[in-house]
Parts: structure tokens; C-alpha cells; sequence
């Protein structure tokens, strides 16, 4: 069965509401009384498609690779240190190219080179909690946050000893301080360093599935070494233990794209094909509801009928999981 489009949703709907044709000649489809109702049926489509998908769900497949680099503090950068105001901290480590480090308020992060016997500042970009890249000359000023909050970035040093230094204001904490030996083509690139790194779903994230992973000697299994999804400000993440490697093919169901009144009909349906020739019903039912209750009532009923059936027959459940070689 071909998928259905937005358009010839229209039309089924049409004829659903006996609407379609007069003594057997069909309608005018210019005509104002027939553009009246399509024209009112993209967010009942939308509507629709939107309860549909969670009883037919939408997979979706979002990968990634992890391969964690070696962190010139050690282990001990993982540890949640205490810092007042008068009692600096400095964490210091040979040939630093980059960083990242949480702190949960107020302070500086200085970061200074050591060239000639001399301590000096040195510059560098870093992300913003906003996600925005900003340059810095030796200090980040650090305002505005009262949880634990990533700051990562570059340093334009060279192979001298590098000290970060953290500047405590009032009563502050830090952890996951990562000194690392590598460059990156930017900031944004710089990995977040944790005991679980944090990977942003797409915006049309529903419902999580199961996480394979893909490594050594083409071993490609479940992972459940993992925490979330969590939601933060711009929709979910996931959290994946800093230590393991390999690709990660995260499963999980998505939202379909939204449908609004620009949307063409030449758009296709998203949910499974026989969740799709239920929307017509709905869009018709409620088309026509207004000027007629008792058949805008009976379209709508049938709607609801058809979904208990597809919701009856649908016996799907999160994919087998495939272990071992490929």
C-alpha cells in the first residue's frame, strides 16, 4: 500500500463527509464551500497523527561514537573538591590543549602558562552555558549559575605547564576537571568530561528504546551502561559512562513533524500505513461537526473504533536485542 499524502487525506475526508460529489458529479474543488473545508483539516491532521504515533510508534535511530582520552589529572579530576573564597585551588598538568570542568557557582577560571620560570596568562575560546563559543583571555568569569554546570574549551598553549586555578567568590564546588593534550577544530567539539557523558535526542524525542554498541572484534550488543533520558531545557539527553568505546546506536520513537496550516499536501504520513487511513475520519469528522453534529459525530466514532483495533492488534514491543559477532 503506497503512503498516503496530506492532500489525498483531504479528498478521502471529503468523501467521508458525503461532501465530494452532487448527483454524481463531483464538487468544485475551487469552490469556496469546498476550500472551506480543507483548509480546516491540517491541525486536525496534525492532531491525529500526533495520537497515533504513540500507539503505531515512529523508530528512530540517533548514533554516536565515543572514545575517551586520556585526562592528564587522573582519576582524582573526577573527584567533588570544596572551594572558598581565600583558599584558591590550582590544577596543573604538562601540554595542555583543552579542558572541561564543572562548578556549581560563582568564581574565575584562570588559566595560566608557565614560560621562562614565569606564570602568564593564556587565552583561549570556551562554550558558554548558553552553547555559544566566546573567546577568553585567561580568566572565565563564571556568574549566573546555582547547579553544576560544564565549561569546556581550547587553550592557544603550547607544550610549557598549564594551571588552571579555580577563584572561589563564596562557598563553590567543582568536579570532573579534565586537562587534556589535544586540540579540537573547535570548542563545541571538546569532550565533556564525566563519569556519564550527556548526548542532546533530536527535538522529536518521544519515548526511549534500547541503546547496542558496536566495538572490539565486531562484537555488537545491548548497552545498559547508561543513565536517562533526563530532560533539560532543550528537550532530552542521555548519559553514557565516559569509560566505554565504540559506536552507540541509541533507538528510540519520535514525534512525526508537525503539520501546520503552510504545510504542503504533497507531505506524506509518517505513522504506519495502516495507522494513516484512520486520519481522514478524524479530519472529516471534525470538518464537518459544526454544521453537522450527528455526522461529525458518527466519523469521529468510527475513528476511535478503527484506533482500538490498531491499538488491540498491536503487539509491538522494543526490538530483539542481537548479540555477539556481525
Amino acid at each position: 500500500m503506497r503512503i498516503m499524502t496530506l492532500g489525498e487525506a483531504k479528498k478521502e475526508a471529503v468523501q467521508h463527509m458525503i461532501e465530494y460529489t452532487r448527483n454524481g458529479t463531483p464538487v468544485n474543488q475551487d469552490s469556496g464551500a469546498y476550500q472551506d473545508y480543507v483548509k480546516s483539516m491540517n491541525p486536525n491532521a496534525n492532531s491525529s497523527q500526533m495520537e497515533l504515533c504513540k500507539v503505531k510508534r515512529i523508530s528512530a535511530v540517533m548514533t554516536v561514537s565515543q572514545n575517551p582520552i586520556t585526562n592528564l589529572l587522573g582519576l582524582y579530576g573526577m573527584n567533588e573538591e570544596q572551594h572558598f573564597p581565600g583558599n584558591n585551588k590550582t590544577y596543573s598538568a604538562t601540554g595542555v590543549k583543552s579542558f572541561s570542568v564543572e562548578v556549581d557557582g560563582p568564581c574565575n577560571l584562570r588559566f595560566e602558562e608557565q614560560v621562562n620560570g614565569t606564570w602568564q596568562d593564556v587565552s583561549g575560546t570556551y562554550i558558554t552555558p548558553g552553547g555559544e563559543e566566546t573567546a577568553f583571555d585567561g580568566t572565565i568569569a563564571v556568574s549566573g549559575i546555582k547547579i553544576f554546570t560544564n565549561y569546556r574549551g581550547l587553550l592557544a598553549s603550547s607544550a610549557n605547564s598549564v594551571r588552571l586555578t579555580v577563584i572561589a567568590n563564596y562557598p563553590i564546588k567543582s568536579r570532573y576537571r579534565g586537562l587534556f593534550a589535544y586540540a579540537y577544530p573547535d570548542a563545541e567539539n571538546v569532550p565533556r568530561y564525566a563519569a556519564y557523558v550527556p548526548y542532546q535526542f533530536p527535538s522529536d524525542f518521544m519515548e526511549f528504546d534500547k541503546m547496542m554498541r558496536a566495538y572490539n572484534e565486531r562484537q555488537y550488543t545491548e548497552n545498559i551502561d547508561y543513565k536517562g533520558p533526563f530532560r533539560n531545557r532543550n528537550g532530552y539527553e542521555i548519559l553514557i559512562n565516559w569509560h566505554l568505546t565504540g559506536q552507540f546506536d541509541i533507538h528510540y520513537f519520535r514525534y512525526p513533524t508537525v503539520i501546520t496550516n503552510d504545510t504542503p499536501d504533497t507531505y506524506e504520513f509518517e505513522v504506519d500505513i495502516d495507522a494513516q487511513t484512520l486520519i481522514p475520519w478524524f479530519m472529516a469528522g471534525y470538518a464537518i461537526y459544526t454544521e453537522n453534529a450527528n455526522l461529525g459525530t458518527q466519523l469521529l466514532n468510527q475513528y476511535y473504533a478503527l484506533k482500538e483495533s490498531i491499538f488491540t492488534e498491536d503487539t509491538s514491543q522494543p526490538g530483539t536485542i542481537v548479540t555477539g559477532g556481525w
